[in-house]
């Protein structure tokens, strides 16, 4: 069974007329299919971009571009077929607002492996030709179930027929791009079409079968719950499919979308995927479905030691969602080392779904460094506060010690210049406990963490040196804000150029 070959060619040429400089640009990929007859073919499809063309006035605000196209399909030393075609683009009257051209051309080929060399030229400009090549394979065995190629569509529209770009009552417009399938935040919709040919042929279809088709993680071949389709087929009916899935709660990761024939019971006669990524910052996997990601080839089943993982999953509470830690507690009470692999697995796949290892890798130097610095006795050093805050949002730009004084626990001043979209933002952490180590956050400027307006205050109350507040000298407040410049608030007073 061949393999479908998905190619894009991205062509550069520096191209100039006496007004612009110009670079034509042009995707490339083809489809095999098989017609009513068993003949198949061949659709090679460009995609030019309008405003890397050369335009010449054809009427008043009404210019045309063109391209010369060359293509030959050999065997071997054999030329099988010689095509040189002048692409024309519609007339368009303005040339500098950008669109895309489509051309499309069909062309019978037997079952066999081909080379098709590409030539590409703007006949108005004075630059050279582009030259490049690409191997086609067209396989259809006699008499055996087959599907065509894939193809992933750009969009479609209900058709009359008149169009080029007709098929199975549809204009299809296919997907470039550069590289395998890659989908935005952008893309809501993943759409396909698809033929198949000799059910009538097989006693497994003759009299009926289904057509199942699906979105599976690339990896563990799982498929996605909400992403399943199943489809009763009669020989009566077209064998061709034209359908998709709405992703938009489709979140980052590899997948595969699959296509196959089943018979009538269910059992699987024939499948074809093809392999594409999807980028969706607003979506994130929810921690039930991370089983579905996990495969034997994971970095997570390094960890056979249940303490281990389980301290890993303790740490990453500072960067951990609402909902992800809530569940991590659920495992870490259940205490099953799958279930914490699972689990641990889909945490880094959320955040780099083509590396996972590499980010927690990345993380655990962050983790590690927490620990060496801020350790206590009772506790590692991601689990104290300092730890927490330097785990959520990095080292500080600015570490304050407090001045020794008999009336004051010690504390820090840790300052952010910048964090998200917030600016000279500080953290406040104090010694309750005199040598331990173990600096409790007591105030900060940062949204959704701990606000004390009066941490001052409590530091004093802390350290018990004084039994009446009111009566405390009022300059041991002013003092402490002048050394550490803050103002009322706790927030950090951050001199400009020209302030006197």
């Amino acid at each position: 069974m061949r393999s479908y070959s998905l190619y894009i060619i991205l062509f550069l040429l520096s191209s100039f007329n006496l007004l612009n400089a110009k670079n034509l640009q042009a995707n490339f990929q083809y489809f095999t299919f098989q017609n009513d007859e068993g003949i198949t073919y061949t659709e090679t499809y460009f995609s030019f971009l309008s405003t890397e063309l050369n335009y010449i006035k054809v009427a008043e605000n009404s210019f045309q571009g063109s391209v010369l196209v060359n293509l030959a399909f050999k065997k071997g030393a054999e030329t099988i077929i010689l095509d040189k075609y002048l692409f024309k683009t519609p007339l368009i009257g303005d040339t500098l607002s950008a669109q895309v051209f489509i051309d499309k051309q069909i062309y019978a080929l037997a079952n066999g492996d081909y080379s098709l060399e590409i030539k590409l030229n703007d006949p108005l400009s004075t630059e050279a030709t582009i030259e490049t090549s690409v191997d086609l394979v067209v396989d259809y065995p006699d008499s055996e179930i087959t599907f065509s190629d894939f193809m992933i569509l750009e969009s479609f529209t209900a058709s009359d027929g008149s169009s080029i770009l007709h098929k199975s009552g549809y204009d299809l417009i296919p997907s470039f791009g550069e590289g395998a399938y890659f989908l935005d935040d952008s893309d809501t919709q993943l759409d396909f079409y698809i033929e198949w040919y000799n059910t009538q042929n097989d006693t497994s279809t003759s009299a009926g079968y289904l057509l199942n088709y699906y979105i599976e993680n690339e990896q563990s071949h799982t498929p996605l719950t909400g992403f399943n389709r199943i489809i009763r087929k009669t020989q009566e009916k077209h064998k061709a499919y034209l359908g998709g899935f709405n992703i938009t709660d489709l979140v980052s990761g590899n997948y595969n979308l699959v296509v196959a024939l089943l018979d009538r019971e269910g059992r699987g006669i024939l499948q074809k995927r093809v392999f594409f990524q999807r980028r969706n910052t607003t979506t994130v996997m929810k921690p039930e479905d991370y089983a579905s990601i996990l495969n034997n080839s994971s970095f997570v089943h390094q960890y056979e030691i249940i303490e281990q993982l389980a301290e890993h999953i303790s740490s990453l509470l500072p960067i951990a969602t609402q909902r992800e830690w809530s569940y991590a507690t659920n495992q870490l009470k259940t205490w099953d080392l799958s279930q914490m692999k699972q689990f641990f697995h889909g945490f880094w796949y959320n955040r780099n779904p083509i590396d996972p290892q590499a980010e927690w890798f990345n993380y655990l130097t962050g983790v590690q460094k927490a620990n060496s610095i801020y350790s206590t006795i009772k506790k590692k050093g991601f689990a104290t506060d300092r730890g927490r805050v330097y785990l959520k949002y990095g080292a500080p730009n600015d570490i304050e010690n407090s001045v020794y004084d008999t009336y004051t626990l010690p504390f820090q001043i840790w300052t952010y210049y910048k964090i998200g979209t917030q600016t000279n933002k500080i953290f406040i952490f104090a010694e309750n406990a005199l040598g331990t180590n173990d600096f409790e956050l007591i105030h900060s400027t940062v949204q959704g963490e701990k606000f004390n307006a009066n941490w001052k205050n409590w530091i004093y109350r802390e350290r018990g040196a004084v039994n009446d507040l009111d009566d405390m000298d009022q300059n041991r407040d002013i003092n402490l804000d002048q050394i550490n410049n803050l103002d009322d608030k706790g927030n950090r007073n951050i001199e400009t150029p020209g302030d006197n």
